[in-house]
C-alpha cells in the first residue's frame, strides 16, 4: 500500500502522463513520403495547416522520404487509426509502385482515402526543331520509323513513364523511355535536343514552350487544364480510352472511423475552395480536383487497377 508521501509524489507524474497523452491527441501529423521542397510538401504545410486549424489540432509535417515513397506509406499504414496520422502523397506510390515491386503493405487495403487535394497536369511535348506539329504526326512517325522515338522521363516506373507506355500500347507505336534524375532534367533534355520527346508535368514544360524551345502537343489527363485550356487531351485527339491523371491525395490508416474521415474530407474541401489556396495551387502548376470520400475511393481503385493491368501486360520492371 502506498504511503501518503509516495502518493503525493506520484500525482505530478500521473498528471504529466495525462497531459502528454492529451497533447498527443491534439496533434495532427501529416506524413509526406518525400523530402521537403516539392509540391506535396508545400501542400502539406499550407492546406494541412488550415485543416488542422479548423479541427482544433496542432500541425506537424513529417517528411519520411526514401524507397520511392515506401517508407512514408508503410509508416502511415501501420499507424493508429485515430485520425491523428495522415498521409499526403503523389499518385505514383499509391497506385503504381506496388505493381512494380514487392512492398510491405497494400496501399489500397491498408490506407483509406480522405481527400483529393490536387490534380497535376501532365503533357506530351517535342523539341521545337522536330517536324512533329501535332500528336498525330508524332504517332505516325513512331509507327513508320525503323527505330523507336525516345522520350525523356523523370525516372523509370513513374507516372510519366507509364503514361508513355500506355500511349505506346493503345496506338501500336514505338516509343522508348529515357530516364533522367527528375522532371527538370528530363524537360531540359528535350529542350536541348538530347531527345525528341518528353512526358512531364505541364508546369515544368510551359516556360520552355513560351520560349519557343519545345512544342506541347497534348495533355495526358482526362480533362483540359485551366492553366492552358487550349491544349487538347490525348483522348480528344482520337486515342480513345487514353487517360493518365497525376494527382496528390490525402489518406489515413485503414479502419479510421468514417465520421473522422468525413469531417476531414469536408474541411479539406472547404480549405481548397479558399481563393488564396486556389491561387497558390495555380502558382505551383496544380489544380483542385474535389471529390467525396466515396468518389475518391472509386477513382483511386480504378486508377490502381489500370496501372496494374498495364504493368502486367507490358511486363514492366524496375530495379529495387
Amino acid at each position: 500500500m502506498l504511503s501518503r508521501r509516495s502518493l503525493i509524489c506520484a500525482l505530478p507524474a500521473a498528471a504529466l502522463a495525462s497531459t502528454s497523452a492529451l497533447a498527443q491527441q491534439n496533434v495532427m501529423h501529416i506524413v509526406v513520403p518525400f523530402a521537403p521542397g516539392a509540391s506535396t510538401d508545400m501542400l502539406a504545410r499550407m492546406v494541412g495547416q488550415k485543416v488542422a486549424d479548423k479541427v482544433g489540432k496542432v500541425l506537424v509535417v513529417d517528411n519520411k522520404s526514401g524507397a520511392g515513397g515506401q517508407i512514408g506509406l508503410q509508416y502511415v499504414a501501420k499507424a493508429p487509426a485515430d485520425g491523428n496520422t495522415l498521409l499526403l502523397t503523389p499518385s505514383g506510390p499509391m497506385v503504381i509502385t506496388a505493381h512494380l515491386m514487392k512492398v510491405p503493405y497494400d496501399p489500397i487495403k491498408d490506407l483509406t482515402p480522405v481527400a483529393m487535394v490536387a490534380y497535376v497536369p501532365t503533357a506530351i511535348a517535342v523539341n521545337a526543331d522536330t517536324p512533329y506539329k501535332s500528336l498525330q504526326e508524332l504517332l505516325a512517325a513512331a509507327k513508320d520509323s525503323g527505330k523507336p522515338i525516345n522520350y525523356s522521363v523523370s525516372a523509370r516506373g513513374t507516372h510519366m513513364h507509364l503514361s508513355g507506355e500506355l500511349l505506346r500500347r493503345l496506338t501500336a507505336t514505338n516509343f522508348t523511355p529515357i530516364p533522367y534524375r527528375g522532371a527538370a532534367p528530363a524537360a531540359t533534355a528535350v529542350a536541348g535536343g538530347e531527345v525528341p520527346m518528353t512526358i512531364s508535368d505541364l508546369n515544368t514544360l510551359l516556360p520552355l514552350a513560351r520560349s519557343g524551345r519545345i512544342r506541347i502537343l497534348a495533355v495526358t489527363g482526362s480533362q483540359r487544364t485551366k492553366s492552358a485550356p487550349d491544349i487538347p487531351t490525348v483522348s480528344e485527339l482520337g486515342i480513345k480510352g487514353y487517360s493518365a491523371d497525376a494527382w496528390i491525395g490525402m489518406f489515413a490508416p485503414a479502419g479510421t472511423p468514417e465520421a473522422l474521415v468525413s469531417r476531414l474530407n469536408e474541411e479539406t474541401s472547404r480549405v481548397l475552395a479558399l481563393p488564396e489556396v486556389v491561387a497558390a495551387l495555380q502558382g505551383a502548376g496544380l489544380e483542385t480536383m474535389p471529390m467525396t470520400v466515396a468518389q475518391m475511393q472509386s477513382f483511386v481503385t480504378k486508377d490502381s487497377d489500370k496501372w496494374a493491368e498495364l504493368v502486367r501486360d507490358a511486363k514492366i520492371k524496375v530495379e529495387q
